[in-house]
C-alpha cells in the first residue's frame, strides 16, 4: 500500500457540490447580505455572515456561516442553510443572531442589494464595494 504524499493536492469541490455557494437561478437575485464583527473576535479576523438571495415564489433562502482568516487563508464553518424563510422573519432573525453574537450596532453591516433591479448590477455593486468573491462569479 502507496503512502500519500504529504503534499499531494487536495480535491477542490466542483461547484455543483460546493456547500458555501448559493446558487442563484433564473429570476432570482440576491437580497441581503448581513456581517456581524463583534469586538470579541476581531483578532482573528473573524465575521458571522448571512446571505439572503429572494426565489421566483417571493420566499428569502437564506445561507448562514462563520468567517475568519488563518494563517492568511479564509475559511468558513458552521455552515447553515435555510431554503425557504418568509421576508417578514427576517428581522427577527437578523435580531436573534446580533443577541446570540454579542454583535452592537457599530459590529454590525447591512448591505441591502434588493434596490437593484438585475443581478448584474448586484454584482457589479458588490465588485465595486470590494465585497464579490469573484473566484466565484461567472
Amino acid at each position: 500500500m502507496k503512502k500519500k504524499s504529504k503534499k499531494s493536492k487536495q480535491k477542490i469541490p466542483t461547484l455543483d457540490h460546493d456547500p458555501y455557494l448559493m446558487r442563484i437561478d433564473k429570476g432570482e437575485k440576491l437580497y441581503k447580505l448581513f456581517f456581524f464583527r463583534p469586538i470579541a473576535g476581531r483578532q482573528n479576523h473573524f465575521e458571522y455572515r448571512i446571505m439572503t438571495k429572494e426565489k421566483t415564489n417571493g420566499l428569502l433562502e437564506m445561507v448562514s456561516y462563520n468567517f475568519k482568516i488563518v494563517d492568511g487563508v479564509p475559511q468558513k464553518s458552521s455552515i447553515m442553510h435555510s431554503p425557504e424563510i418568509p421576508k417578514d422573519k427576517m428581522n427577527e432573525v437578523i435580531q436573534n443572531m446580533r443577541i446570540s453574537t454579542n454583535t452592537s450596532e457599530g459590529e454590525f453591516e447591512e448591505l441591502d442589494l434588493s434596490i437593484f433591479e438585475t443581478l448584474e448590477e448586484q454584482i457589479d455593486f458588490l465588485q465595486k464595494k470590494n465585497r464579490a468573491d469573484t473566484m466565484y462569479i461567472s
